[in-house]
């Protein structure tokens, strides 16, 4: 499919609105000495202090509820994106599935639990998103909430998406979704503590992953 040169700038923006927020608000300039060591090793960026997340509230692909006290006791990583998603999704999972392989043969302890949240809750049912995402690797799971619940927990974190109308169809059952392949790393507090943007790859999330863990 075709896309715009206005659609390529608006994903152009956002993705460095995305990044200016992140590295101005979120990232200090003077590291303590020990952050100063394990940045200097990082590959995606490690935020200086951990960031709280506003309260938000999903249903994940177990049916349970989704909040912010489930990103507590363990280690986190949430992806927004959608099953229709013809690129930026599929590449960003299957990065995940690898990385995730790498730290079950390195043996990483505690291993982190990722989560895709569905950014188009008109199409993702439970269901649907479950068999996506565990297409992936059988560990990962999913969350999805209405259009209002899920901008607001995007925007929490920084994450900006929006629903473009496809070159051919019906706009309103044909769409995509332009966002980023933007991963998100909460620690057992429940804390934004570091995220990745692409081309960070398998195996430099899972050597980040291993130096925050260790």
């Amino acid at each position: 499919m075709s896309i715009s040169k206005k659609r390529i700038s608006l994903t152009v923006v956002m993705l460095v609105g995305f990044a200016s927020l992140i590295a101005g608000v979120f990232v200090a300039q003077h590291l303590p000495e020990k952050k100063v060591a394990l940045a200097q090793q990082f590959k995606g960026t490690l935020l200086d202090h951990p960031r709280s997340i506003k309260p938000f509230a999903l249903t994940g692909t177990d049916g349970e509820p989704f909040t912010n006290q489930s990103l507590q006791g363990h280690w986190t990583m949430i992806f927004y994106g959608f099953t229709n998603c013809a690129t930026i999704c599929p590449t960003t999972m299957a990065e995940l599935g690898q990385m995730y392989r790498f730290l079950e043969k390195n043996k990483v302890d505690p291993l982190p639990e990722v989560v895709m949240v569905s950014i188009d809750p008109e199409r993702d049912s439970l269901l649907r998103l479950a068999n996506y995402v565990k297409a992936f690797d059988p560990h990962f799971s999913g969350a999805r909430g209405d259009d209002k619940a899920v901008h607001k927990m995007a925007r929490g974190m920084g994450i900006v998406y929006m629903k473009a109308a496809a070159d051919r169809g019906n706009p309103q059952e044909n769409y995509t979704i332009q966002h980023s392949g933007a991963v998100m790393l909460f620690n057992p507090q429940g804390e934004l503590a570091a995220f990745f943007t692409p081309p960070n790859t398998a195996e430099e999330i899972a050597h980040d992953y291993e130096l925050v863990v260790s």
